[in-house]
Formats: C-alpha cells, sequence, structure tokens
C-alpha cells in the first residue's frame, strides 16, 4: 500500500493523542537527558583552534571521538533504547504501564540493536557509493525495526524482510521525506533559537549564564524531534500493512 507523508503524519498525531503522557516520560528519558549530555560534550570541541585547516579538524574530531568514546556509545545506546521503548509502546497493545513497556524494551533490546547496527552499515555503504543507494537502503530498513516490536518472534531477519516489503512503493520515501522536514526545523528552531539567546547575552553580558540555556533548548528541541521520528515510523508501520497493530 502506497501512502502519503499526510495520512502518515495524521496517524503520527493519533498516536501522540492516546499515549503522550508515557510518551513524554520516555523522550524525556532516553532522548532529552543523553542529547544535554551530547551537547554538553560537544562544548568541549573547538572546531575554531583549527584554523579552518581539514587534516587538523579531522585529527581534532579523531581525539574528541577517542577520548570521549564510551559517553558518546552510552548515548547512542540510551537513544536507540528510547526509540525501541516508543516501538513497544505503541505496538505491543495500549494499556501497558511503563515500567511494562521498559521491561519489554530491555528483554529485547539486543536484536533492536544489533538491527540497527546493520541497517546502518547497510546505509554507510549505499552512502559511500552514491548518496542515492544509502537513501534507498534508509528508506526500506527504517520500518524494519517497528517490525521486530510488532513481532519478535519473527527474529531479525523477519524484521528487515516485513520492513522491506510494508516500505515498497512510496511509502518509504515518504517516510525519508517527513523525517529529512522534522530535523530540517528541530536544527533550524535550534539555529534561531541559538541567535536569539546569543544575542541576549551580548545585551546582558552573560555568556556564561546564557549557554547553559542554549544546552538544554538543544536537546529539547533533538528530543522532541527524534520522538516525532518514533512516532512517525510506528505510524507508517501501522498504515502500510495489514493486521494493523497496536492501538
Amino acid at each position: 500500500m502506497s501512502l502519503t507523508s499526510r495520512g502518515i503524519l495524521a496517524d503520527a498525531v493519533t498516536l501522540w493523542r492516546a499515549e503522550r503522557e508515557l510518551l513524554v516520560a520516555l523522550a524525556g528519558m532516553f532522548f532529552v537527558v543523553p542529547m544535554l549530555g551530547a551537547a554538553l560534550l560537544l562544548a568541549g570541541l573547538e572546531p575554531t583552534a583549527t584554523g579552518g585547516d581539514p587534516e587538523k579538524l579531522r585529527q581534532a574530531l579523531t581525539a574528541f571521538y577517542t577520548a570521549n568514546l564510551p559517553a558518546i556509545l552510552a548515548i547512542n545506546i540510551a537513544i536507540e533504547f528510547g526509540t525501541f521503548a516508543i516501538f513497544n509502546l505503541y505496538l505491543q497493545g495500549g494499556g501497558r504501564t511503563l515500567g511494562e513497556v521498559l521491561l519489554i524494551t530491555l528483554k529485547r533490546f539486543a536484536a533492536f540493536f544489533v538491527l540497527t547496527v546493520i541497517a546502518g552499515l547497510f546505509f554507510s555503504l549505499g552512502f559511500s557509493l552514491f548518496v542515492i543507494p544509502g537513501l534507498f537502503v534508509l528508506a526500506r530498513t527504517w520500518l524494519a525495526g517497528p517490525a521486530l516490536a510488532a513481532d519478535p518472534a519473527a527474529g531479525m531477519l523477519g524484521a528487515f524482510r516485513e520492513g522491506w516489503r510494508r516500505s515498497a512503493g512510496l511509502t518509504g520515501f515518504a517516510l525519508l521525506g517527513l523525517a529529512s522536514m522534522i530535523m530540517f526545523l528541530a536544527f533550524g528552531l535550534v539555529i534561531v533559537t541559538g541567535g536569539i539567546l546569543g544575542t541576549i547575552a551580548a545585551l546582558i553580558g552573560g555568556a556564561q549564564a546564557v549557554a547553559p540555556v542554549s544546552y538544554l533548548v538543544t536537546a529539547l528541541f533533538g528530543g522532541g524531534a527524534w520522538a516525532a521520528l518514533a512516532l512517525i515510523r510506528v505510524a507508517a508501520y501501522r498504515l502500510a500493512g495489514a493486521p494493523r497493530q497496536g492501538i
């Protein structure tokens, strides 16, 4: 079944209304907090110190990732855990408590994380060969995660197969277009807000006080955008094939 971006977005709004309290709790724990940590880490990276030299910038980035690898890995794991928890919230039936959702997610997270890594490797390979193959792989594998949450007994191979089937036609690219739009809006809001905060700091001479607020705002926008992306993936999965799952 081919879907439109409007249909996916409308169902995502329905999902939000159905479980918004638990969704906000999950997004706060696993998106906003880790992204705040990432913002604080990145605050210590000073690309201007490289003088615009690409080689020095590459060395600075390599040193940064090497020094902060455990923290970066923990941030990514937390965000992926939160994403899978949202999938389970909606695709394992309604009426579950936060504790039940977290327990289900914990039991099945290893398979989901491996699935995500494999999909990421295929995307990186396709993107390195040419941009379009990478985007195609992303569009056709983005529903594998929801498929695993809806039917864990099918395993990773079954999840990839079902995700590929449900993203046939325009569905995958409608999903990708919505994802791009949401991330663009989120980054745009971060930039605009950062500019406003920077102007305020310049006027009052309080840059040190404004900086923590800017980190928090970045984390809030980023966490909200990531939660919206998870909802869109669930909505696309629900609408792209029968039987309908969850609520």
